[in-house]
């Protein structure tokens, strides 16, 4: 049976709005395919942000740190699994130091038989893992599991900067071109 992708994405101008409300100046990433439409659209002519392709994810989470601690507001992408590499950087900048990082982390390696359905149900450890990671971390985090959480894009971001602490945005699917 065929799947209707566009009831599980959210188009990358969504974010891209979102980013500029936020006054969003900066994106720090290690890119990957699952947001491959959203770094296209901040890579594009005109676009108000400035991307920032790192080697690691944990560069990532310390160039954002750096941009904060330089009056600068950056939010960073990265996937599930870069989230994992990161946690020693995200620990001693984020929670320890308390600078806001506002994470927007992509589901690598999600099910299409999953869509739809808790993630926590994933046959997949590295999806499964991710919000129960979060939890034990006191991460707080926002799903965006289709357009209808469109909005959870601003709740996570303003999270951050206001409560001075990492927050996580996890895209259960590919963001959407457009």
């Amino acid at each position: 049976m065929p799947i209707d992708h566009s009831q599980f994405a959210v188009p990358a101008s969504a974010f891209v709005e979102v980013f500029e409300r936020c006054d969003i100046e900066y994106v720090t990433t290690v890119p990957d395919m699952l947001q491959i439409a959203l770094h296209r659209a901040l890579e594009a002519p005109g676009s108000t942000i400035r991307s920032i392709n790192c080697a690691t994810e944990d560069q990532a989470v310390e160039t954002a740190a750096g941009l904060y601690a330089g009056g600068k507001k950056a939010a960073i992408l990265v996937q599930n699994q870069g989230f994992l590499a990161a946690i020693n950087s995200i620990r001693a900048l984020g929670l320890d130091g308390r600078v806001p990082l506002f994470m927007v982390m992509g589901q690598f390696g999600r099910e299409w038989a999953n869509l739809g359905k808790d993630p926590r149900e994933s046959k997949r450890r590295m999806v499964r893992m991710l919000e129960p990671l979060l939890e034990t971390l006191d991460i707080p985090y926002w799903r965006i599991e289709g357009p209808r959480d469109a909005g959870n894009i601003e709740v996570a971001c303003n999270a951050a900067f206001e409560q001075s602490r990492p927050t996580a945005l996890i895209v259960g699917h590919f963001v959407a071109f457009g």
